[in-house]
Protein backbone atom coordinates (compact mmCIF):
# COMPACT_ATOMS: atom_id res chain seq x y z
CA UNK A 1 0.00 0.00 0.00
CA UNK A 2 0.83 3.23 -0.58
CA UNK A 3 1.23 6.76 1.61
CA UNK A 4 -2.56 8.34 2.24
CA UNK A 5 -0.73 11.14 3.13
CA UNK A 6 -4.04 12.82 4.34
CA UNK A 7 -7.89 11.05 4.79
CA UNK A 8 -10.50 13.25 3.53
CA UNK A 9 -12.87 11.13 4.80
CA UNK A 10 -12.31 12.40 8.05
CA UNK A 11 -13.41 15.40 7.04
CA UNK A 12 -17.48 16.70 7.57
CA UNK A 13 -19.37 16.47 4.23
CA UNK A 14 -21.01 20.09 5.28
CA UNK A 15 -17.68 21.84 4.75
CA UNK A 16 -18.79 22.69 1.32
CA UNK A 17 -21.62 24.72 2.73
CA UNK A 18 -19.27 27.18 5.04
CA UNK A 19 -18.12 30.66 3.42
CA UNK A 20 -14.72 30.78 1.65
CA UNK A 21 -13.29 32.77 4.85
CA UNK A 22 -13.68 29.89 6.75
CA UNK A 23 -11.01 28.50 4.58
CA UNK A 24 -7.98 28.35 7.13
CA UNK A 25 -10.53 26.56 9.82
CA UNK A 26 -10.82 23.93 7.09
CA UNK A 27 -7.05 23.71 5.82
CA UNK A 28 -6.18 20.49 7.18
CA UNK A 29 -2.80 19.57 8.10
CA UNK A 30 -1.32 16.40 6.28
CA UNK A 31 -1.36 13.21 7.79
CA UNK A 32 0.20 9.93 8.21
CA UNK A 33 -1.28 6.03 7.93
CA UNK A 34 -0.33 4.86 11.39
CA UNK A 35 0.41 0.95 10.70
CA UNK A 36 -0.16 -1.77 13.43
CA UNK A 37 1.31 -5.06 13.04
CA UNK A 38 -0.69 -8.05 14.83
CA UNK A 39 2.14 -8.53 17.64
CA UNK A 40 2.18 -4.71 18.09
CA UNK A 41 -0.40 -3.50 20.61
CA UNK A 42 -2.85 -0.10 19.67
CA UNK A 43 -0.43 2.25 21.64
CA UNK A 44 2.63 1.16 20.00
CA UNK A 45 1.90 2.13 16.48
CA UNK A 46 4.45 2.89 13.72
CA UNK A 47 3.94 6.61 12.32
CA UNK A 48 5.77 7.09 8.60
CA UNK A 49 5.60 9.39 6.31
CA UNK A 50 6.66 9.62 2.83
CA UNK A 51 8.76 12.98 1.91
CA UNK A 52 9.04 12.91 -1.14
CA UNK A 53 5.31 12.81 -1.63
CA UNK A 54 4.51 16.02 1.24
CA UNK A 55 8.03 17.75 -0.86
CA UNK A 56 6.03 17.36 -4.46
CA UNK A 57 2.33 18.69 -2.74
CA UNK A 58 4.67 22.07 -0.74
CA UNK A 59 5.75 22.97 -4.03
CA UNK A 60 4.58 25.86 -5.60
CA UNK A 61 5.76 25.33 -9.10
CA UNK A 62 3.20 25.74 -11.96
CA UNK A 63 5.11 22.42 -13.87
CA UNK A 64 6.01 19.83 -11.72
CA UNK A 65 7.38 16.27 -12.97
CA UNK A 66 7.47 13.12 -10.49
CA UNK A 67 9.99 10.58 -11.90
CA UNK A 68 9.39 7.41 -10.28
CA UNK A 69 9.16 3.47 -10.20
CA UNK A 70 6.55 0.87 -9.71
CA UNK A 71 4.96 1.26 -6.10
CA UNK A 72 6.95 4.40 -5.49
CA UNK A 73 3.82 6.39 -4.89
CA UNK A 74 3.89 8.87 -7.34
CA UNK A 75 -0.11 8.26 -8.74
CA UNK A 76 -1.15 8.56 -4.91
CA UNK A 77 0.82 12.36 -5.83
CA UNK A 78 -1.14 12.86 -8.21
CA UNK A 79 -4.50 11.74 -7.20
CA UNK A 80 -4.53 13.41 -3.88
CA UNK A 81 -3.21 17.18 -5.84
CA UNK A 82 -6.15 16.46 -8.39
CA UNK A 83 -9.02 16.13 -4.99
CA UNK A 84 -7.05 18.80 -2.76
CA UNK A 85 -7.80 21.11 -6.11
CA UNK A 86 -11.32 20.10 -6.67
CA UNK A 87 -12.21 20.45 -2.88
CA UNK A 88 -10.70 23.91 -2.48
CA UNK A 89 -8.92 21.98 0.70
CA UNK A 90 -5.61 22.14 -0.31
CA UNK A 91 -3.13 22.15 2.83
CA UNK A 92 -0.66 24.55 1.07
CA UNK A 93 -1.72 26.46 -1.52
CA UNK A 94 -4.94 28.70 -1.06
CA UNK A 95 -7.54 27.49 -3.65
CA UNK A 96 -9.78 30.19 -4.01
CA UNK A 97 -12.45 29.00 -6.41
CA UNK A 98 -13.73 26.02 -7.77
CA UNK A 99 -11.65 24.55 -10.11
CA UNK A 100 -11.86 22.44 -13.58
CA UNK A 101 -8.98 20.21 -14.34
CA UNK A 102 -8.47 16.80 -16.06
CA UNK A 103 -6.96 13.50 -15.56
CA UNK A 104 -5.07 12.31 -18.44
CA UNK A 105 -4.25 8.90 -19.08
CA UNK A 106 -2.83 6.69 -21.79
CA UNK A 107 -5.67 4.29 -22.34
CA UNK A 108 -9.24 3.87 -21.66
CA UNK A 109 -8.11 0.84 -19.40
CA UNK A 110 -4.96 2.38 -18.21
CA UNK A 111 -7.73 5.25 -16.63
CA UNK A 112 -9.90 2.87 -15.31
CA UNK A 113 -7.29 0.71 -13.58
CA UNK A 114 -4.95 3.18 -12.07
CA UNK A 115 -5.64 7.15 -11.93
CA UNK A 116 -9.61 6.73 -12.05
CA UNK A 117 -9.40 4.16 -9.57
CA UNK A 118 -6.68 6.01 -7.09
CA UNK A 119 -9.47 9.32 -7.70
CA UNK A 120 -12.37 7.21 -6.45
CA UNK A 121 -10.12 5.56 -3.70
CA UNK A 122 -9.18 8.68 -2.23
CA UNK A 123 -12.41 11.14 -2.75
CA UNK A 124 -15.32 10.05 -0.06
CA UNK A 125 -18.55 9.25 -2.06
CA UNK A 126 -20.40 11.80 -0.19
CA UNK A 127 -18.05 14.82 -1.58
CA UNK A 128 -19.49 13.55 -5.48
CA UNK A 129 -22.48 15.18 -6.67
CA UNK A 130 -22.73 13.11 -10.06
CA UNK A 131 -20.96 10.70 -11.85
CA UNK A 132 -20.83 10.97 -15.69
CA UNK A 133 -19.90 7.73 -17.51
CA UNK A 134 -18.46 7.08 -21.04
CA UNK A 135 -19.23 3.19 -20.27
CA UNK A 136 -19.98 1.29 -17.55
CA UNK A 137 -23.03 2.06 -14.46
CA UNK A 138 -23.03 5.13 -12.35
CA UNK A 139 -23.57 3.11 -9.87
CA UNK A 140 -20.83 1.62 -10.04
CA UNK A 141 -18.23 3.79 -11.22
CA UNK A 142 -15.01 1.78 -10.58
CA UNK A 143 -15.80 -1.13 -13.50
CA UNK A 144 -16.43 1.53 -16.09
CA UNK A 145 -14.99 4.06 -17.68
CA UNK A 146 -15.53 7.35 -15.94
CA UNK A 147 -15.98 10.95 -18.60
CA UNK A 148 -16.31 12.93 -15.54
CA UNK A 149 -17.07 13.86 -11.48
CA UNK A 150 -19.01 16.81 -10.13
CA UNK A 151 -17.31 17.48 -6.28
CA UNK A 152 -18.50 19.80 -3.84
CA UNK A 153 -16.21 21.92 -2.82
CA UNK A 154 -15.58 24.35 0.30
CA UNK A 155 -17.11 27.35 -1.76
CA UNK A 156 -20.31 26.28 -1.94
CA UNK A 157 -20.07 25.14 -5.42
CA UNK A 158 -19.27 22.14 -7.50
CA UNK A 159 -16.14 21.40 -9.28
CA UNK A 160 -14.84 19.41 -12.38
CA UNK A 161 -12.81 16.33 -12.87
CA UNK A 162 -12.88 15.64 -16.07
CA UNK A 163 -11.02 12.50 -17.60
CA UNK A 164 -9.47 11.74 -20.84
CA UNK A 165 -7.35 9.53 -22.69
CA UNK A 166 -4.38 9.61 -25.04
CA UNK A 167 -6.20 7.01 -27.17
CA UNK A 168 -8.92 9.34 -28.16
CA UNK A 169 -6.09 11.94 -30.20
CA UNK A 170 -5.46 15.39 -30.16
CA UNK A 171 -8.36 16.56 -31.28
CA UNK A 172 -10.46 15.44 -28.31
CA UNK A 173 -8.37 17.98 -25.97
CA UNK A 174 -8.99 20.86 -27.57
CA UNK A 175 -11.63 24.23 -27.02
CA UNK A 176 -11.80 24.14 -23.00
CA UNK A 177 -9.97 26.43 -20.57
CA UNK A 178 -8.54 24.60 -17.14
CA UNK A 179 -7.28 24.72 -13.59
CA UNK A 180 -5.20 22.10 -13.99
CA UNK A 181 -4.23 18.64 -15.41
CA UNK A 182 -2.90 15.82 -14.11
CA UNK A 183 -0.84 13.51 -16.44
CA UNK A 184 -0.51 9.81 -15.36
CA UNK A 185 2.68 8.36 -17.12
CA UNK A 186 4.11 10.33 -20.27
CA UNK A 187 1.44 11.97 -22.97
CA UNK A 188 2.50 11.96 -26.21
CA UNK A 189 4.37 15.33 -26.80
CA UNK A 190 1.12 17.00 -28.96
CA UNK A 191 -1.32 15.80 -26.42
CA UNK A 192 1.03 17.27 -23.32
CA UNK A 193 1.58 20.56 -25.88
CA UNK A 194 -2.58 20.68 -26.49
CA UNK A 195 -3.13 20.75 -22.73
CA UNK A 196 -0.23 23.41 -21.73
CA UNK A 197 -2.69 25.86 -24.11
CA UNK A 198 -6.05 24.94 -22.32
CA UNK A 199 -4.60 26.41 -19.04
CA UNK A 200 -3.38 29.64 -20.81
CA UNK A 201 -6.47 31.29 -20.19
CA UNK A 202 -6.77 30.73 -16.24
CA UNK A 203 -3.05 30.61 -15.49
CA UNK A 204 -3.75 26.78 -14.91
CA UNK A 205 -0.49 24.03 -13.38
CA UNK A 206 -0.09 20.89 -14.06
CA UNK A 207 2.36 17.44 -12.98
CA UNK A 208 3.09 14.57 -14.73
CA UNK A 209 4.27 11.03 -12.49
CA UNK A 210 5.59 8.81 -14.57
CA UNK A 211 8.48 6.17 -14.87
CA UNK A 212 10.49 6.56 -17.77
CA UNK A 213 10.17 3.49 -19.93
CA UNK A 214 10.39 5.64 -23.39
CA UNK A 215 14.06 6.40 -22.84
CA UNK A 216 15.28 9.70 -24.74
CA UNK A 217 11.99 10.75 -25.47
CA UNK A 218 10.31 14.85 -25.83
CA UNK A 219 10.27 14.71 -21.49
CA UNK A 220 14.21 14.07 -21.82
CA UNK A 221 14.91 16.43 -23.98
CA UNK A 222 12.79 19.13 -23.06
CA UNK A 223 12.20 18.30 -19.17
CA UNK A 224 14.95 15.94 -17.73
CA UNK A 225 18.34 17.74 -19.38
CA UNK A 226 17.00 21.79 -19.06
CA UNK A 227 15.23 21.36 -15.96
CA UNK A 228 17.86 24.06 -14.38
CA UNK A 229 16.98 26.74 -16.74
CA UNK A 230 13.20 26.62 -17.00
CA UNK A 231 11.07 28.62 -14.98
CA UNK A 232 8.34 27.53 -12.73
CA UNK A 233 9.34 23.63 -13.04
CA UNK A 234 9.90 21.13 -10.36
CA UNK A 235 11.22 17.70 -10.75
CA UNK A 236 11.30 14.94 -7.80
CA UNK A 237 12.81 11.40 -7.69
CA UNK A 238 11.10 8.93 -6.24
CA UNK A 239 12.59 5.47 -5.51
CA UNK A 240 11.91 1.97 -3.69
CA UNK A 241 13.67 2.89 -0.96
CA UNK A 242 11.39 6.65 -0.22
CA UNK A 243 8.02 4.49 -0.04
CA UNK A 244 7.80 3.78 3.63
CA UNK A 245 5.10 0.78 2.49
CA UNK A 246 7.43 -1.22 0.60
CA UNK A 247 8.92 -3.70 3.09
CA UNK A 248 12.24 -4.98 2.66
CA UNK A 249 10.78 -8.68 1.68
CA UNK A 250 8.77 -7.26 -0.96
CA UNK A 251 11.52 -4.93 -2.60
CA UNK A 252 13.93 -8.19 -2.51
CA UNK A 253 11.18 -9.89 -4.25
CA UNK A 254 10.55 -7.24 -7.16
CA UNK A 255 14.43 -6.85 -7.56
CA UNK A 256 14.48 -10.66 -8.01
CA UNK A 257 11.86 -10.85 -10.73
CA UNK A 258 12.66 -7.57 -12.74
CA UNK A 259 15.08 -7.81 -15.54
CA UNK A 260 18.36 -5.91 -14.78
CA UNK A 261 17.85 -3.76 -18.31
CA UNK A 262 14.36 -1.76 -16.65
CA UNK A 263 15.34 -2.40 -12.72
CA UNK A 264 17.32 1.46 -12.82
CA UNK A 265 13.91 2.67 -13.91
CA UNK A 266 11.52 0.99 -12.34
CA UNK A 267 12.86 1.08 -8.81
CA UNK A 268 14.64 4.56 -8.96
CA UNK A 269 12.64 6.27 -11.80
CA UNK A 270 15.87 6.91 -14.00
CA UNK A 271 15.70 6.89 -17.30
CA UNK A 272 16.34 3.56 -19.39
CA UNK A 273 18.61 5.02 -21.30
CA UNK A 274 21.07 5.95 -18.99
CA UNK A 275 23.64 2.97 -20.21
CA UNK A 276 24.98 4.21 -22.86
CA UNK A 277 25.97 7.94 -21.00
CA UNK A 278 29.62 9.05 -20.99
CA UNK A 279 28.72 10.00 -17.24
CA UNK A 280 26.53 7.88 -15.88
CA UNK A 281 27.35 8.74 -12.02
CA UNK A 282 26.89 12.43 -12.36
CA UNK A 283 23.59 13.35 -10.43
CA UNK A 284 22.31 15.39 -8.36
CA UNK A 285 24.65 14.72 -5.56
CA UNK A 286 27.27 16.74 -8.08
CA UNK A 287 24.74 19.96 -8.40
CA UNK A 288 25.27 22.09 -5.50
CA UNK A 289 23.41 25.39 -4.64
CA UNK A 290 25.75 28.25 -5.14
CA UNK A 291 27.59 29.23 -2.41
CA UNK A 292 30.70 30.94 -0.98
CA UNK A 293 33.72 28.11 -0.71
CA UNK A 294 36.84 27.94 1.38
CA UNK A 295 39.88 29.76 0.02
CA UNK A 296 40.89 28.99 -3.27
CA UNK A 297 44.13 27.25 -4.45
CA UNK A 298 43.49 28.58 -7.96
CA UNK A 299 41.35 29.80 -11.01
CA UNK A 300 40.20 28.64 -13.68
CA UNK A 301 38.72 30.19 -16.68
CA UNK A 302 38.29 27.62 -19.78
CA UNK A 303 36.72 28.63 -23.22
CA UNK A 304 36.23 26.23 -25.96
CA UNK A 305 35.61 28.38 -29.23
CA UNK A 306 33.11 28.55 -31.88
CA UNK A 307 31.31 30.69 -33.97
CA UNK A 308 28.99 29.08 -36.01
CA UNK A 309 28.81 26.22 -33.26
CA UNK A 310 28.68 28.08 -29.81
CA UNK A 311 31.68 29.58 -27.63
CA UNK A 312 31.49 27.97 -23.96
CA UNK A 313 33.12 29.38 -21.21
CA UNK A 314 33.13 27.75 -17.53
CA UNK A 315 34.40 29.98 -14.15
CA UNK A 316 35.96 27.33 -12.16
CA UNK A 317 37.85 26.99 -8.71
CA UNK A 318 39.82 24.28 -7.38
CA UNK A 319 40.05 23.84 -3.90
CA UNK A 320 41.98 21.04 -2.38
CA UNK A 321 41.39 17.98 -4.62
CA UNK A 322 37.82 19.58 -5.26
CA UNK A 323 37.13 21.44 -8.81
CA UNK A 324 33.84 23.86 -8.05
CA UNK A 325 32.25 24.94 -11.70
CA UNK A 326 30.42 27.95 -10.56
CA UNK A 327 29.57 29.94 -13.53
CA UNK A 328 28.87 28.69 -17.65
CA UNK A 329 28.12 30.75 -20.64
CA UNK A 330 27.81 29.48 -23.93
CA UNK A 331 26.48 31.44 -27.64
CA UNK A 332 26.83 31.14 -31.00
CA UNK A 333 27.21 33.55 -33.70
CA UNK A 334 29.21 36.78 -31.49
CA UNK A 335 32.48 37.99 -32.23
CA UNK A 336 35.99 37.49 -29.92
CA UNK A 337 35.13 41.05 -28.92
CA UNK A 338 31.55 40.32 -27.55
CA UNK A 339 32.77 37.50 -25.76
CA UNK A 340 35.90 39.13 -24.35
CA UNK A 341 34.11 41.81 -22.58
CA UNK A 342 31.39 38.88 -21.40
CA UNK A 343 34.27 37.07 -19.95
CA UNK A 344 35.93 40.37 -18.12
CA UNK A 345 32.49 41.73 -16.53
CA UNK A 346 31.38 38.29 -15.79
CA UNK A 347 34.54 37.40 -14.03
CA UNK A 348 34.58 41.08 -12.18
CA UNK A 349 31.44 40.39 -10.81
CA UNK A 350 32.78 37.03 -9.44
CA UNK A 351 35.60 39.24 -7.74
CA UNK A 352 38.23 37.10 -9.10
CA UNK A 353 41.67 39.00 -9.66
CA UNK A 354 42.36 38.33 -13.27
CA UNK A 355 46.34 38.16 -13.14
CA UNK A 356 45.25 34.97 -10.36
CA UNK A 357 43.17 33.64 -13.38
CA UNK A 358 44.64 30.65 -15.59
CA UNK A 359 42.71 30.77 -18.96
CA UNK A 360 43.12 27.44 -21.07
CA UNK A 361 41.66 27.57 -24.58
CA UNK A 362 41.49 24.88 -27.07
CA UNK A 363 44.62 24.84 -28.97
CA UNK A 364 42.68 25.13 -32.24
CA UNK A 365 42.77 29.01 -31.08
CA UNK A 366 46.01 29.06 -32.78
CA UNK A 367 44.89 28.63 -36.10
CA UNK A 368 44.65 31.37 -38.30
CA UNK A 369 40.72 31.87 -40.12
CA UNK A 370 39.86 32.74 -43.48
CA UNK A 371 37.46 36.32 -41.95
CA UNK A 372 40.56 37.36 -39.80
CA UNK A 373 44.69 36.82 -40.19
CA UNK A 374 44.87 37.15 -36.57
CA UNK A 375 44.32 34.13 -34.49
CA UNK A 376 41.68 33.61 -32.16
CA UNK A 377 43.86 33.03 -29.07
CA UNK A 378 45.75 36.39 -30.27
CA UNK A 379 42.12 37.99 -30.74
CA UNK A 380 41.67 36.90 -27.07
CA UNK A 381 45.23 38.10 -25.86
CA UNK A 382 44.33 41.93 -27.74
CA UNK A 383 41.47 42.08 -25.27
CA UNK A 384 43.29 41.47 -21.87
CA UNK A 385 42.62 37.76 -21.61
CA UNK A 386 46.20 35.73 -21.61
CA UNK A 387 45.08 32.58 -23.03
CA UNK A 388 46.96 29.48 -22.57
CA UNK A 389 46.57 26.83 -25.72
CA UNK A 390 48.82 24.28 -23.97
CA UNK A 391 46.41 22.15 -22.86
CA UNK A 392 45.81 18.33 -22.90
CA UNK A 393 43.24 16.95 -25.46
CA UNK A 394 43.61 13.60 -24.66
CA UNK A 395 40.17 12.68 -25.13
CA UNK A 396 40.12 9.10 -23.87
CA UNK A 397 42.27 10.29 -20.63
CA UNK A 398 40.39 13.24 -20.19
CA UNK A 399 36.80 11.36 -20.46
CA UNK A 400 38.36 9.04 -17.56
CA UNK A 401 39.55 11.32 -15.66
CA UNK A 402 35.82 13.40 -15.14
CA UNK A 403 34.31 10.22 -14.91
CA UNK A 404 36.30 9.23 -11.61
CA UNK A 405 35.85 13.32 -10.55
CA UNK A 406 32.41 12.95 -10.82
CA UNK A 407 32.15 9.67 -8.00
CA UNK A 408 34.87 7.19 -7.72
CA UNK A 409 34.11 2.83 -6.79
CA UNK A 410 33.98 4.21 -3.07
CA UNK A 411 31.80 6.99 -3.82
CA UNK A 412 34.18 9.96 -3.40
CA UNK A 413 33.10 12.91 -5.48
CA UNK A 414 35.82 15.84 -6.40
CA UNK A 415 33.85 17.51 -9.04
CA UNK A 416 30.83 19.71 -8.57
CA UNK A 417 28.44 22.19 -10.41
CA UNK A 418 26.44 24.76 -9.19
CA UNK A 419 23.17 24.82 -9.67
CA UNK A 420 22.90 27.83 -12.23
CA UNK A 421 25.60 26.50 -14.97
CA UNK A 422 22.59 25.06 -16.67
CA UNK A 423 24.42 24.69 -19.79
CA UNK A 424 26.69 22.56 -18.74
CA UNK A 425 24.84 20.16 -16.42
CA UNK A 426 22.53 19.86 -19.49
CA UNK A 427 25.64 18.96 -21.57
CA UNK A 428 26.63 16.15 -19.04
CA UNK A 429 22.89 14.60 -18.85
CA UNK A 430 22.94 14.44 -22.63
CA UNK A 431 26.45 12.81 -23.26
CA UNK A 432 26.33 9.20 -24.76
CA UNK A 433 28.42 7.45 -26.46
CA UNK A 434 28.24 7.11 -29.91
CA UNK A 435 30.35 4.20 -32.68
CA UNK A 436 32.63 2.63 -31.22
CA UNK A 437 34.73 4.40 -28.95
CA UNK A 438 33.99 8.19 -29.36
CA UNK A 439 30.98 10.19 -27.83
CA UNK A 440 28.38 11.73 -30.02
CA UNK A 441 30.27 14.81 -30.93
CA UNK A 442 26.52 16.82 -30.01
CA UNK A 443 26.27 19.35 -27.42
CA UNK A 444 29.66 18.83 -25.84
CA UNK A 445 31.41 22.08 -25.84
CA UNK A 446 31.20 22.98 -22.33
CA UNK A 447 32.33 19.64 -21.35
CA UNK A 448 35.31 19.79 -23.67
CA UNK A 449 36.12 23.02 -21.43
CA UNK A 450 35.67 21.31 -18.34
CA UNK A 451 37.93 18.52 -19.87
CA UNK A 452 40.54 20.93 -20.54
CA UNK A 453 40.58 22.10 -16.75
CA UNK A 454 40.17 18.64 -15.14
CA UNK A 455 43.28 17.93 -17.15
CA UNK A 456 45.31 20.84 -16.45
CA UNK A 457 44.59 20.34 -12.45
CA UNK A 458 45.35 16.23 -12.37
CA UNK A 459 49.00 17.34 -13.01
CA UNK A 460 49.02 19.87 -9.93
CA UNK A 461 49.84 18.42 -6.63
CA UNK A 462 46.40 18.91 -4.69
CA UNK A 463 46.54 21.80 -2.57
CA UNK A 464 49.55 23.70 -4.65
CA UNK A 465 48.93 26.93 -6.47
CA UNK A 466 48.90 26.68 -10.08
CA UNK A 467 51.87 28.18 -11.61
CA UNK A 468 50.38 30.83 -13.89
CA UNK A 469 52.21 32.61 -17.11
CA UNK A 470 56.13 32.38 -15.87
CA UNK A 471 58.19 35.14 -17.09
CA UNK A 472 58.96 33.50 -20.48
CA UNK A 473 55.85 32.68 -21.34
CA UNK A 474 54.49 36.23 -20.78
CA UNK A 475 56.87 37.51 -22.81
CA UNK A 476 56.48 35.89 -25.99
CA UNK A 477 52.70 37.30 -25.55
CA UNK A 478 53.60 40.33 -25.42
CA UNK A 479 55.92 39.83 -28.84
CA UNK A 480 52.72 38.26 -30.27
CA UNK A 481 50.29 41.40 -29.66
CA UNK A 482 53.21 43.47 -30.66
CA UNK A 483 53.52 42.05 -34.05
CA UNK A 484 49.88 42.00 -34.18
CA UNK A 485 49.74 45.52 -33.34
CA UNK A 486 52.64 46.17 -36.67
CA UNK A 487 50.59 44.36 -38.64
CA UNK A 488 47.15 45.66 -38.34
CA UNK A 489 48.97 49.09 -38.82
CA UNK A 490 50.38 48.14 -41.86
CA UNK A 491 47.05 46.82 -43.39
CA UNK A 492 45.67 50.50 -42.27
Amino acid sequence: MENDVINLKSLSADAPLLHYNNWPNLAVTPKVRTITTKNQPQQMREVRQHKKQLAFHQSLAKSRFVFGGNRTGKSVCGAMETIWYATGLHPFVKVDHACDGWVVSLTRQVQRDVAQAKILQYLPPEWIVKTVMVSGSSFTPAHGVIDFILVRNVFGSVSKIGFRNCEQGRERFQGVSLDYVWFDEEPPEDIYDECLLRLLDRGGIHWVTMTPLKGRSWVYDRIYLRQERLQDLACFWMSWDDNPYLTKEEKQFLIANLPPDVLESRQHGHFVAAEGLVFPNFDLANILEPQILPPADAYYIAIDPGYRNPTAVLWVVAVGENLYVVSDYEVAGLTVADHSQVILERTRNLGWDLKQVRILIDSAANQKTSACEISTAMQYRNHGLAVDTNVNKNLAQGLLEMKACFGNADGKRSLFVFKNCVHLIGELRGYYWGDGEQPQKVNDHTIDALRYVVMDWQRIAPGQAVALNNLGQAKKDLIKRLAGKRFMSKKL
